[in-house]
């Protein structure tokens, strides 16, 4: 068998949509109120943060950056790094009074892990700035650990930069101390070498000179090469001093020699009682070497979880699974959705189309309901209690005058076998609505209820099921005793002003079922029961016949032999299209006049636009009712 495919436009989608809402809808709300139980059993978890400015020429006294030639970068790194270390952990907790005098190892490291657990620092991009960033369950905790950790981490920056003041302080004065006495000593012998030598201390001017210009050249070496004309003049001078030298007397030499120390010792010393004063500055400063720009405060929400991202999260993802599971629903349904694929697939014309309709009744019916129930459901769907002129009556005219098209005839007669591959596909209420919108318009029409299986006609109409067409086959009734008309209809409960309001509804009978037999088979293909239809269709204009489903029962493919036309109920999306394609193929191997299918039951998103007549029915139908 060849396979047909289809392929699909946006309407196709929109109606597919449409047709599978609840599933949408149904996924959007679960996924919805799964989100709403994770959300709620989350611990809401909440965050404070504190800001920070580190200045780094602070940070070792009486040295620079600049001085050290170190990257402001990798000083902040460093700075965090200090921020997130164990001993800024633990000085907080003994700032908050976590940690106890009889606390073991253990336990104090337990508190100090936490707390680095709950507390990290970044660093903000681009500038000396640092978070100080406290996350824990409890909303008062937060602000407290972020400033703690910030006071702390400031504290233990003062007291580090004093520290190294003091000790720079102590180192330099234990240098100037030696730098002193190597001072005095150096001018003693100098003193005591020119009272013995009578020394006139030409010597100790050139040396003097001497380092001057050594001096002078160290300078220029950092700007200027040795080729340069103003480092070749000093280099020119010092050589002519050092030839002085050589001619000098030993005194001299020795008297220079005694003066360039003293020199030497006397700058060394200036130079270390300078920096002594600096690191007393230095060490009597306290000034912070961070501040805090923003300090941490309580959080009025929590961090985690964020409702709106996740009910947000959660609705879009309900929403893409919901279209997912609508599509594949939509793939799995075996059925046929649309009349070009009905009449592809089947070959066979599609007669009528009727739309679905509601029908509000006083009790509400479930799946579970009783035959009482289902009678006040499907009584109210019958076209006499319609307006003649309504579209829902309409339509069973437009499937009378598709079936006079289709044979090429003025008015379809004969019978008529209304059928369907399987249950709850809406044969029953089509053919009996059919032959009363017939009667209607003026045709003498019958209808025999053959469903032998599960008759239900004779109940919309208050009628006994006995006698009827079983009884009249076997002979135990006539003609006559089976047949029922208006009067009938009114002994049985039917409204006397519906039955007179509706303008030819005198055409119409009705032949019951009559008495189960225990073999129906036997019954339908039985001599008699072939006699029995002749002679209605000799009688009236229109024999309109319900029997049971074709694929259920063989009481359909019988009377299919017998009959002028079969119709063939098609329900969409009831019945799996091989189903529908089986009962075909079953009512055509015996040879039956099968004319076409009817669609029942039809929703908007089962129909294209195209066919207008069924989104005008609501509008229409208002105008009626006027």
């Amino acid at each position: 068998m060849t396979t047909i495919k289809y392929e699909l436009n946006l309407f196709d989608y929109w109606r597919i949509l449409k047709r599978r809402r609840f599933v949408v809808i149904s996924t959007l709300i679960s996924t919805l109120f799964f989100v709403w139980i994770y959300t709620n059993l989350q611990q809401p978890i909440y965050q404070s943060v504190a800001v920070v400015k580190i200045d780094p020429a602070l940070i070792i006294p009486g040295v620079t950056t600049e001085t050290l030639g170190w990257d402001m970068y990798n000083l902040i790194n460093t700075e965090v790094k200090i921020i997130n270390s164990t001993i800024v952990a633990e000085r907080a907790a003994k700032k908050l009074g976590w940690i106890k005098e009889d606390m073991t190892e253990t336990q104090r490291q337990q508190v100090i892990t936490s707390i680095q657990n709950k507390v990290r620092a970044e660093r903000v991009a681009e500038a000396n700035l640092v978070r100080i960033i406290a996350t824990s369950s409890d909303n008062s905790e937060v602000a407290l650990l972020a400033n703690t950790i910030a006071e702390v981490y400031i504290e233990k920056g003062i007291e580090d930069r004093t520290q190294r003041a003091r000790e720079l302080r102590e180192f330099i004065e234990k240098q100037m101390i030696d730098a002193q006495q190597k001072l005095k000593d150096s001018e003693d012998k100098l003193r005591k070498f020119t009272e013995e030598t009578k020394t006139t201390g030409v010597g100790g001017q050139l040396a003097i000179e001497l380092i001057s210009l050594q001096s002078k050249k160290n300078e220029l070496l950092k700007i200027y090469t040795t080729k340069h004309p103003s480092v070749i003049e000093i280099d020119q001078k010092i050589k002519f001093i050092e030839e002085q030298f050589k001619r000098l007397p030993k005194e001299e030499l020795e008297y220079a020699r005694l003066s360039r120390e003293v020199k030497i010792n006397e700058e060394l010393y200036t130079l270390l009682a300078k920096r002594f004063k600096e690191a007393q500055i230095s060490e009597a400063d306290r000034v912070q070497p961070a501040t805090v720009v923003t300090p941490a405060t309580v959080p009025s929400k929590p961090l985690k979880p964020d409702k709106l991202t996740n009910f947000s999260i959660g609705g879009f993802m309900g929403l893409v699974l919901g279209l997912i599971f609508a599509f594949v629903i939509e793939h799995l349904d075996t059925s046929i959705g649309t009349i070009e694929e009905v009449e592809t697939y089947l070959s066979l014309p599609v007669l009528g189309i009727i739309p679905h309709i509601e029908v509000k009744t006083k009790k509400k019916v479930s799946v579970f309901a009783s035959a009482k129930h289902s009678v006040e459901e499907m009584k109210p769907k019958l076209v006499i209690y319609h307006s003649p002129k309504s579209p829902y009556v309409e339509t069973y005219h437009t499937l009378r005058t598709n079936i006079k098209f289709s044979q090429e005839q003025v008015e379809p007669t004969g019978s008529i076998l209304f059928t369907s591959s399987g249950i709850d596909e809406g044969k029953t209420l089509t053919s009996i609505n059919f032959a009363l919108s017939a009667a209607i318009a003026g045709i003498k029409t019958v209808f025999i209820e053959l469903d032998l299986r599960r008759p239900f006609v004779h109940r919309l109409f208050g009628l006994n099921r006995v006698p009827g067409f079983t009884d009249c086959v076997v002979g135990r009734k006539t003609l006559n005793d089976i047949v029922r008309t208006t009067t009938d209809f009114l002994l049985g409960g039917v409204e006397v002003d519906r039955i007179t309001s509706i303008p030819g509804l005198e055409n119409f009978s009705f032949i019951s079922c009559g008495t189960i037999p225990p073999n129906p088979v036997d019954i339908l293909s039985s001599s008699a029961t072939i006699k029995l239809l002749k002679e209605l269709q000799n009688i009236y204009d229109l024999v309109v016949i319900d029997t049971s489903p074709v694929l259920l029962f063989a009481d359909a493919l019988i009377i299919s032999k017998i009959v002028s036309y079969v119709i063939l109920v098609y329900r969409v999306g009831r019945i799996a299209r091989r189903a529908l394609k089986r009962a075909k193929d079953q009512l055509t191997a015996v040879k039956s006049n099968l004319i076409g299918i009817v669609l029942n039951d039809i929703r908007a998103e089962e129909m294209e636009p195209r066919y207008g007549y069924y989104y005008a029915y609501k509008y229409y139908s208002k105008e009626l009712e006027k």
